[in-house]
């Protein structure tokens, strides 16, 4: 990166992204596509907190680019879901890997929920 460019020059742009959008952050670009990859992949954020060692919640703030994450934790969740970092980086990654960007959750199936209590009105 030259010294005289601007930061914002870098920042990765949203496909199809109209100019009154602003473009994505590296952040944001990392948060979207470990989200499409894990949702692609069929897995809930718990079991991908559960094969990166770490945890639910921090798994889903990562995903919703509120946390600033660090290099060790990157390559912890890309090992994780199986891609190198440097493609989750790309502003590009869902296009190249044919990731439908709608898709915001992984299927019922795919997460654990504990077994449904039955209500104290049901008891008696």
């Amino acid at each position: 990166m030259d010294s005289n460019t601007p930061v914002s020059q870098y920042r990765c742009a949203m496909p199809g992204a109209t100019k009154s959008r602003k473009p994505l952050t590296l952040r944001e670009t990392f948060a979207r596509n470990i989200r499409l990859q894990r949702v692609h992949d069929g897995m809930s954020q718990e079991k991908l907190a559960d094969a990166a060692a770490l945890d639910r919640a921090f798994v889903g703030t990562v995903e919703r680019s509120e946390r600033n994450i660090s290099i060790d934790n990157v390559e912890r969740l890309c090992d994780a879901v199986g891609v190198p970092a440097h493609e989750l980086l790309d502003p590009d990654f869902p296009l190249r890997h044919g990731l439908d960007e709608s898709l915001t959750r992984a299927p019922r199936n795919a997460r654990s929920y504990p077994p449904e209590r039955r209500s104290r009105r049901s008891r008696s």
